[in-house]
């Protein structure tokens, strides 16, 4: 009679413990988790900060909560098998820089992060999928883009007519535009697919102008600084003046105003693989204490929803065009045989100077059934390129979807 009288007295304490950690609503208040136990995620972005820099996910740490000092057990979103693979394919190929970083387009759980620097001497940057130091450059035509559709100022189908070279941006081309013999008239979805300098800079100037373009870009989390998540991020930047010369730069991502992180690379395309919601990235999926008692635990959060899903379906028009028939479409001959995959995307390029070199971007997507991914690739090449990010982009792919049906 006593030991049963013990185990209920055990049973009972159990219990009023665990119910003290989860989530409990009393004279119809609701309290979180985290005003319970003290741990939130700006805590817990502050204990692992220096560790994920260095791309490293310890089991066991300390944590603060309610002035005290907690020993947790962690698990995290982080394929090891996926992470190993990056690395790899950056010490085949070695290239001067490079990072790379995907996420579920969905929950926005981190798949796998990763930088390269070919010199140890270059690496005074922090951890570049982490940093927004690169210049957009052509990667910013999706804010375009998505602007004219979402206005519907375009279509996917619509003619653009320009004169010059696609990757040039002249005042003259742009802001004093004459039809003629020689006039090139592709619709919005090749422009698009092929990076059209002037035919984005026009819709810049001539069809939505600086406030809407200041819009979408905030709807995409550009100049956002308060965005918390447990990964340490800097979000890119816009700077958008209400003057022809800029707007039509800025546009078309032909200037060093617009930048970008890889991760935030990778929350644009989030968005287009996910019915136009933006999905926060996260690495931490619980905490625990050492009797198993979840102290943490993260749930999915997205922005505001940037895009309509009209809008969603076009933008998806354009970026797998991107990946079929255009600027990406060599890195993935063959990738689509016998895959009931579709992937889009966007290219871009421009010298930078932090790390100085030719930058270039593939940010993009994978789907296939529920399965729905979003990743950015970069390289910078000091002089010449060892391995484009495309390329990077597709290998990843291609694993990441094996992994899955085995």
């Amino acid at each position: 009679m006593k030991s049963r009288k013990r185990y209920l007295g055990v049973a009972c304490a159990g219990l009023l413990v665990y119910l003290s950690v989860l989530p409990v609503e009393l004279a119809a208040v609701r309290f979180s988790r985290a005003q319970i136990t003290g741990v939130d995620t700006r805590i817990v972005r502050v204990a692992l900060k220096d560790a994920m820099i260095r791309e490293q996910f310890p089991d066991r740490f300390r944590i603060k909560s309610r002035d005290q000092w907690v020993e947790v057990n962690a698990e995290y979103t982080i394929r090891p098998k996926l992470q190993e693979y990056l690395d790899d394919i950056y010490q085949r190929w070695k290239p001067d820089y490079a990072a790379f970083f995907a996420m579920d387009a969905v929950t926005g759980s981190v798949l796998a992060y990763a930088d390269f620097v070919r010199h140890a001497e270059d690496d005074v940057y922090g951890h570049l999928a982490l940093n927004a130091l690169f210049p957009a450059a052509s990667v910013f035509k999706i804010i375009t883009a998505a602007a004219a559709l979402d206005t519907d100022t375009v279509r996917p189908d619509s003619i653009l007519p320009y004169n010059g070279k696609s990757t040039s941006l002249y005042k003259k081309q742009v802001l004093h535009h004459k039809d003629h013999k020689w006039t090139r008239r592709p619709t919005l979805k090749k422009a698009f697919a092929t990076s059209v300098n002037t035919v984005f800079a026009r819709l810049g100037v001539y069809e939505l102008g600086a406030d809407a373009m200041n819009e979408y870009a905030q709807r995409f989390a550009f100049n956002r600084h308060d965005l918390l998540t447990d990964i340490p991020i800097d979000l890119g930047v816009s700077n958008i003046e209400d003057e022809q010369w800029v707007l039509a730069e800025v546009a078309s991502g032909y200037t060093e105003r617009n930048t970008l992180s890889p991760v935030h690379g990778a929350m644009l395309a989030s968005a287009i693989a996910n019915d136009g919601r933006i999905a926060v990235p996260y690495g931490v999926k619980r905490l625990t204490n050492s009797y198993g008692w979840p102290l943490y635990v993260n749930e999915p959060r997205h922005l505001t929803e940037a895009i309509g899903a009209d809008t969603v379906e076009q933008m998806r028009v354009l970026m797998q065009e991107t990946v079929r028939r255009g600027s990406a479409r060599r890195f993935f001959r063959g990738f689509f045989k016998g895959r009931d995959i579709e992937v889009g995307g966007k290219t871009g390029s421009l010298s930078g100077d932090h790390p100085k070199g030719r930058n270039e971007w593939f940010v993009g997507y994978a789907r296939r059934g529920d399965e729905r991914i979003a990743f950015a690739s970069l390289t910078v090449s000091k002089k010449k390129w060892r391995v484009k990010p495309a390329r990077v982009a597709r290998k990843f792919a291609e694993k990441y979807f094996a992994s899955r049906d085995n």
